[in-house]
């Protein structure tokens, strides 16, 4: 998880502070305001393979876990929204689906993730989430019992199926967990979740996570993510600047669309950690894409 407001985060991952000041992944532009909305640019279905765009449309409302008091400590942004990420279903083009932060936390993750619902093309928008935190419905039947969620993503795969992942911990960030939700109906609602990898720990941390779907193969969907590990005996904020600090980049992936997953391994590449482990990740799950399947 980053630090938004700070504008950089920890080789922790999660946001521990902001002086260890690694890059950021993903959208940076949107502060983190009580004030803060999440919107998306409309786009009409296409005519004779021509798009154009319609005026902004507003995406978020009142935050649905505005009651939730689970999280602390650090001060909550209640009405923040960050971290969007937007797919468009390829089988109906005028359903859309987009994910974001609910609540930032000063010091790391949220509230929970809430998905956002066009079935026009971007017009209107309704409202659900999956059970990756306790605020949002997460439980320990259900698998989602977090005090906090973050690193919200979403894809589409070929047959319109959806598939969201969540990178879910306890408030002390003790415990992080990869999560798994599957949407068989354009995201109006939202399975349980699959827990692909879940350790409490003070010398590990699963961060910087995403999904993507096999766009020639509905049954196959990637998920990769770092796994950071701390060196030394105590889990001493200095050792964060330990140059034996390293990420490995993890692979987990479905082959029957959703029912199961590969339990989560390593990548075999052990990297330092640098600024761009989240993108080495991330192109290693392009990369298995094109690759033939076993």
């Amino acid at each position: 998880m980053s630090n938004r407001r700070a504008g950089r985060r920890s080789p922790w991952g999660f946001g521990w502070a902001s002086k260890w000041g690694c890059p950021m992944h993903r959208i940076r532009a949107i502060p983190i305001l009580t004030s803060a909305v999440v919107c998306a640019l409309a786009a009409t279905p296409a005519l004779a393979g021509v798009y154009t765009v319609a005026p902004v449309t507003l995406v978020s409302g009142p935050s649905p876990f505005a009651g939730c008091t689970v999280g602390g400590p650090g001060t909550v942004y209640v009405n923040s929204e960050v971290e969007p990420w937007v797919a468009v279903n390829p089988v109906n083009p005028v359903n859309v689906i987009a994910v974001y932060l609910q609540d930032r936390w000063s010091n790391g993750g949220a509230h929970g993730l809430v998905t956002a619902v066009s079935h026009n093309g971007g017009g209107t928008w309704n409202l659900t989430f999956a059970h990756f935190s306790t605020c949002s419905g997460g439980t320990a039947a259900n698998g989602g019992d977090f005090d906090r969620a973050s690193d919200p993503w979403v894809t589409f795969s070929p047959n319109g199926s959806a598939y969201q992942i969540s990178l879910s911990a306890s408030a002390d960030l003790l415990t992080s967990a990869i999560l798994v939700s599957k949407s068989i109906d354009g995201g109006d609602t939202w399975s349980e979740p699959t827990t692909l990898i879940r350790e409490t720990t003070a010398f590990h941390f699963n961060d910087k996570e995403s999904i993507t779907a096999d766009p020639h193969d509905a049954n196959y969907v990637y998920a990769v993510w770092d796994r950071s590990r701390k060196p030394g005996e105590n889990a001493s904020f200095n050792a964060l600047h330990s140059y034996a600090f390293r990420g490995d980049i993890m692979f987990s992936r479905t082959a029957d669309g959703g029912l199961t997953w590969s339990g989560s391994s390593s990548s075999r590449t052990v990297i330092w950690w640098t600024s761009s482990s989240a993108s080495r990740a991330r192109e290693c799950s392009r990369r298995r894409i094109s690759s033939p399947k076993p």
